[in-house]
C-alpha cells in the first residue's frame, strides 16, 4: 500500500551568504509578493483597509492624534499608528526605527517599510543584534545595505552602541521588531493561507478583461455570398474590390460608429435565391460563464474575509436592507462583532505605541487608547 505525499508550499528563511541576512523565503521576496497579492485583490485590499481602521478606531482623540512624533518627516501620532497597523494587518509584523537622545529618551520614531527589513547574523545564543535595511533585496549591493541595532532601552547597551558608532552624531538608533509569529523568524502574512484565493480573484478579473478587450465578445458577424467573382480581368477585379470595400463600410456604418472595428465580414457560398440565403448577420455572444465566475468569486471572497479575522461581508459590500433594516441593527451587530474579532491586534498596536511614548522625551506621561467605532450604548443594546 503506497502513501501519496503531497508537497505543501512552505515559506522558508534560509541564510543568505551574499547579503549576510536571513532571507524571507528562498527568493527573499516574500513580503513584496504578499503585498502585491493583497493590492491585486479587491477583497483583500478592502479587508485590509477596514481592519486597519478597526485597530485604530476613531483615533486617540483630536489632541493626541495631532501630536508630532517625528518632526523631520512631519509625522503625527495618528500617521505612525496607521503605518504600524497597516503592517500588522498585512504582514503580521512591523519594524519601527527609534532614535535616542543623550538623556536616553526616545527623540522620535517611525515605521520602516516591512519589505525593506531583514534579520542579520545571530550569535551563539541565537540572538540577532542587527536589522539589515535595503530597498531592493533581489540583488542587493553591500553598499546599499544599512545595519541598525535591534531595540534595547538599557543605558549600558545604548552607551556601547553609541561608542562603537563614534559618538551620538553618528549613532543610527535602533529598530524595534514586532513579530506576531513568535515561533518563526519572520511572521507569516495574514493572507498566507489564502494567497491563491487572492491571486484567483485577480486573475478572474484579468481573464474577463482580456475577453472583453481582445476576444470576439460583442462583435457582429456578417456572412455574404462572394462579392468578387472568379475569372475577372484586372479592371473588373479592381471595380469589384472597390464595391466590396464600399459594401463592408456601409455594413459597419449601419451598425453604429461604436461598432466600427467590431464587425467581422465573411464571404462564402450559399444555396438558395432568397435574400436571407444571401446574407447573414449574427451577434457573437459572450463566452464568460457568469454563473461559474460568480461561484468562484464568492468562494474566494469568503476565504479572504475569514483570513482577516472573520471580517463580516456586510462591512465591505452592503445593500440598503443591510444598512437600514431593523433600524441598522444588523450593521451595528457586524461592527460590534468585528471590534471583538480584532481585539488582539488592536491591543498589540496600543501596547507598542504606549511603550514608545513612555520612553519619549516629550510624552512619557501620555497613555493612549483608541476610541471605539461604535457607541457603548449600541453595543449594550445588542447584548
Amino acid at each position: 500500500m503506497k502513501t501519496l505525499l503531497i508537497d505543501v508550499w512552505k515559506r522558508l528563511t534560509p541564510w543568505s551568504k551574499s547579503a549576510d541576512v536571513y532571507a524571507n523565503d528562498t527568493d527573499n521576496a516574500y513580503p513584496e509578493r504578499m503585498d502585491r497579492l493583497i493590492n491585486n485583490s479587491v477583497t483583500a485590499k478592502s479587508a485590509a483597509s477596514i481592519m486597519v481602521q478597526y485597530l485604530i478606531g476613531k483615533g486617540y482623540g483630536p489632541e493626541n492624534d495631532s501630536i508630532i512624533i517625528n518632526k523631520e518627516k512631519n509625522l503625527k501620532l495618528i500617521d505612525i499608528a496607521d503605518d504600524i497597523a497597516d503592517d500588522l494587518v498585512k504582514q503580521r509584523g512591523v519594524f519601527i526605527h527609534v532614535n535616542w537622545n543623550a538623556l536616553y529618551q526616545i527623540s522620535d520614531f517611525s515605521v520602516i517599510p516591512f519589505e525593506w527589513c531583514r534579520i542579520g547574523r545571530t550569535d551563539s545564543n541565537d540572538y540577532a543584534g542587527k536589522i539589515a535595511i535595503c530597498k531592493e533585496w533581489l540583488k542587493p549591493k553591500k553598499a546599499d545595505i544599512q545595519l541598525i541595532d535591534v531595540f534595547n532601552p538599557r543605558k549600558k547597551v545604548i552607551d556601547a552602541q553609541v561608542e562603537k558608532a563614534g559618538g551620538w552624531e553618528h549613532y543610527k538608533g535602533q529598530v524595534l521588531f514586532v513579530n506576531m509569529d513568535t515561533k518563526l523568524l519572520y511572521p507569516l502574512s495574514r493572507i498566507d493561507s489564502v494567497a491563491e484565493d487572492c491571486d484567483s480573484e485577480a486573475q478572474a478579473s484579468v481573464y474577463k478583461n482580456r475577453l472583453l478587450r481582445k476576444g470576439f465578445f460583442g462583435n457582429t458577424l456578417v456572412v455574404t455570398r462572394p462579392l468578387v467573382g472568379e475569372g475577372l480581368d484586372s479592371k473588373a477585379l479592381m471595380d469589384a474590390e472597390s464595391e466590396r470595400e464600399q459594401f463592408q463600410k456601409a455594413i459597419k456604418d449601419s451598425l453604429g460608429a461604436e461598432n466600427t472595428g467590431g464587425v467581422l465580414c465573411l464571404e462564402m457560398d450559399f444555396a438558395g435565391e432568397k435574400l436571407e440565403d444571401a446574407i447573414l448577420i449574427k451577434q457573437i455572444e459572450s463566452k464568460i460563464d457568469d454563473k461559474l465566475f460568480n461561484y468562484t468569486e464568492t468562494s474566494v471572497r469568503e476565504n479572504i474575509l475569514v483570513a482577516f479575522n472573520n471580517l463580516p461581508a456586510g462591512l465591505i459590500k452592503t445593500n440598503e436592507s443591510a444598512l437600514f433594516g431593523n433600524s441598522g441593527e444588523a450593521i451595528r451587530e457586524m461592527k460590534r462583532t468585528y471590534w471583538e474579532n480584532t481585539t488582539k491586534e488592536r491591543s498589540l498596536l496600543t501596547s507598542v505605541i504606549n511603550q514608545l511614548l513612555s520612553r519619549s522625551q516629550d510624552f512619557s506621561s501620555l497613555i493612549v487608547e483608541p476610541l471605539k467605532l461604535i457607541e457603548d450604548a449600541a453595543i449594550n443594546n445588542t447584548e
